[in-house]
């Protein structure tokens, strides 16, 4: 039974890691400078190489937007934060769904949360001055 349900959080996580790429990509195409990335839902039945390419290039890129250092910083950790949850979720199809695997996951991802709502949070503060 617990098995089924690692399987369940498993898939779970792994498409909020998903909604989470679209999301992530959706805020770097609303830069200054926009920075576009590969659809990955289309690429999941491929190979998401081109997308973890495009995104590890964005970070370099982010580098160069006129935005503010913590914004650039806000970024970047998102972007980290969203390969982590990847990393984990690869290793975790290859190794099994143990549970502390999975709380690393959930962690990451909430993690990029946060780094997303300081994003939209100061994009209002900006618009209100």
């Amino acid at each position: 039974m617990a098995d089924h349900d690692s399987k369940e959080r498993f898939l779970m996580l792994a498409e909020a890691a998903v909604g989470a790429y679209a999301y992530v990509a959706g805020l770097l195409a609303d830069l200054p400078v926009p920075i576009t990335l590969p659809d990955l839902v289309q690429a999941v039945d491929g190979e998401p190489t081109e997308c973890l390419m495009a995104l590890s290039r964005a970070r370099v890129l982010i580098e160069d937007e006129p935005i503010e250092e913590a914004h650039k910083r806000a970024y970047e950790h998102m972007v980290l934060d969203w390969f982590a949850a990847y990393e984990i979720l690869a290793l975790t199809k290859m190794a099994g769904p143990a549970p502390w695997r999975l709380d690393v996951v959930e962690f990451a991802l909430n993690r990029l949360v946060t780094w997303i709502e300081m994003i939209e949070d100061d994009d209002l503060d900006d618009n209100q001055s």
